[in-house]
């Protein structure tokens, strides 16, 4: 009868992978020789932390953060409560974000908020879908028009959302705007954006250190809102309502840079 057993008694065990060998593995010719027995160590030069870096952020770009460079990946968002709900004090840059909200819940005044914070040193593009952009709330808000490219597209439809996706790729690639705006309040649709687009400008956006924020406003089709930026997609989901006239509500109700679940009320 054949035996099955992946050895027998008296064979050498199998080798599990530890934390010796995984050096090994990634940095074979710093390690040298590693002993069979495991019983003496070895030693070996440690690779700078611009080369583990450098690795590291080839598969996971947006995982690696140098403590000296905090003060450049986060902006405040201009409410000192909103900000302190963020682990750095703010919203890290590298990141896709949903703000959301009904009908005059205040969504866009926050965005403005936020832009006149982000854009203190960095140029932004807003892809004005819904063709409301008013340039006095804007400033009326801090916000510098200077440092505001917008952009009105003349179309609608699937060609138009995914010529905009790929040209904020490009403008993100080329640092010709840091931060870009997709206004789709009035951008209806029964289905999600297009994942892939997505996925490839979230890696363009982690690479080059911008943002990317999605405003849009939920849309009942058959009794269900969906949400037309996916979950998978987005680190930040902001859910704004509005108090009373000038006071906020506002919701982390996805995140992945802090706790989902946590509110807090500003004023405008």
């Amino acid at each position: 009868m054949r035996n099955t057993a992946s050895h027998t008694f008296g064979s050498r065990p199998p080798v599990l992978l530890g934390v010796t060998s995984l050096k090994q593995h990634l940095y074979p010719a710093a390690c040298g020789g590693i002993h069979a027995n495991n019983t003496s160590p070895t030693h070996y030069n440690k690779p700078p932390i611009s080369t583990l870096k450098q690795k590291l952020t080839r598969k996971w770009p947006e995982a690696i953060r140098s403590l000296s460079d905090q003060n450049e990946l986060v902006f405040s968002t201009g409410f000192p409560e909103l900000d302190s709900l963020f682990p750095m004090g703010g919203i890290p840059y590298g990141q896709l974000i949903e703000i959301t909200g009904g009908v005059s819940s205040g969504k866009t005044g926050l965005l403005f908020r936020m832009l006149s914070c982000a854009t203190q040193n960095r140029i932004a593009a807003y892809v004005d879908f819904s063709n409301a952009f008013f340039p006095d709330a804007a400033s009326a808000s801090g916000l510098d028009l200077s440092r505001l490219l917008v952009i009105k597209p003349n179309v609608r439809g699937d060609d138009c959302i995914k010529n905009s996706l790929r040209t904020a790729e490009l403008l993100l690639r080329d640092r010709n705007a840091d931060i870009i705006v997709f206004d789709l309040v009035g951008y209806h649709r029964k289905d999600t954006l297009p994942i892939g687009l997505l996925h490839r400008l979230r890696l363009k956006t982690v690479r080059a250190k911008g943002l990317v924020i999605f405003l849009t406003q939920p849309v009942k089709t058959n009794g269900v809102s969906p949400n037309i930026i996916p979950s998978s997609m987005a680190s930040l989901r902001l859910t704004v309502g509005r108090t009373n006239t000038n006071r906020l509500a506002i919701s982390i109700t996805k995140s992945r840079i802090t706790t989902e679940g946590t509110h807090v009320e500003v004023q405008l």
